[in-house]
């Protein structure tokens, strides 16, 4: 064999070490986003999942709103934390603040279509509800949209709530349901096109566990 045919082979034989060095690499770093991916999205109870920045949130239960402004982001940080601990009284106050903090917020709204906090609704009463909400606290939204900018509208700034009570079976038909009671006021951030003072601060909540999840069944704005 001539000098540079031994040359030749010592090379490629280089060539195909770096190359196989190089492949193994990419297997290991490939594998490994894999691992961190199904981690990320393993199905623990009360786990939470962030995708597009942090703006779509989820857990085992429910899904944050469209949108969502820095409290709601808190708050379902919270009812996420409440679900992992298994808590009742945890859980019903963060669907509560949950519920209030997409419900009566506006700047994030397209239009009276888009009713917040629906998932919170008791499963059966969620067509009634959202229709009832166009017709009552939303039935000006568009026109506030089109005269003021959504920017200018409710949004919740803050929320305080009593402690959670038990309030023995909710009934509703023929079942019964464990429920508890809570209330809540919260305030809107100040606007220069509307009278934030004039919309709905307060709420008295019944709150009944449906088949697992915790659901609002009353909402009453005075006791």
């Amino acid at each position: 064999m001539s000098k540079s045919k031994a040359k030749n082979n010592k090379i490629n034989g280089y060539l195909l070490l770096g190359i196989l060095a190089v492949s193994i690499l990419i297997t290991l770093l490939f594998g490994f986003n894999i691992a961190t991916v199904a981690f990320k999205k393993g199905g623990g109870s009360g786990e939470t999942v962030e995708l597009d920045n942090g703006n779509t949130m989820k857990n085992d239960m429910y899904t944050i709103g469209n949108n969502p402004t820095e409290l709601n982001k808190t708050s379902f940080k919270a009812l996420t934390s409440a679900l992992k601990a298994n808590d009742p009284l945890k859980i019903t106050d963060a669907v509560v603040r949950c519920f209030v903090s997409e419900y009566f917020t506006w700047t994030n709204k397209d239009g009276n279509y888009e009713v917040g906090g629906l998932q919170y609704i008791y499963g059966p009463k969620y067509t009634q509800f959202s229709e009832e909400s166009r017709w009552g606290f939303y039935s000006d939204l568009d026109l506030y949209i089109t005269q003021f900018g959504r920017e200018n509208l409710l949004e919740v700034d803050s929320i305080e709530t009593t402690e959670a009570v038990p309030a023995g079976n909710f009934v509703i038909g023929d079942k019964e349901f464990p429920a508890y009671y809570i209330e809540a006021t919260w305030t809107y951030k100040k606007s220069d096109k509307i009278n934030v003072n004039e919309f709905q601060e307060t709420g008295y909540f019944t709150v009944a566990v449906n088949d697992g999840r915790y659901e609002i069944v009353t909402i009453f704005d005075k006791y």
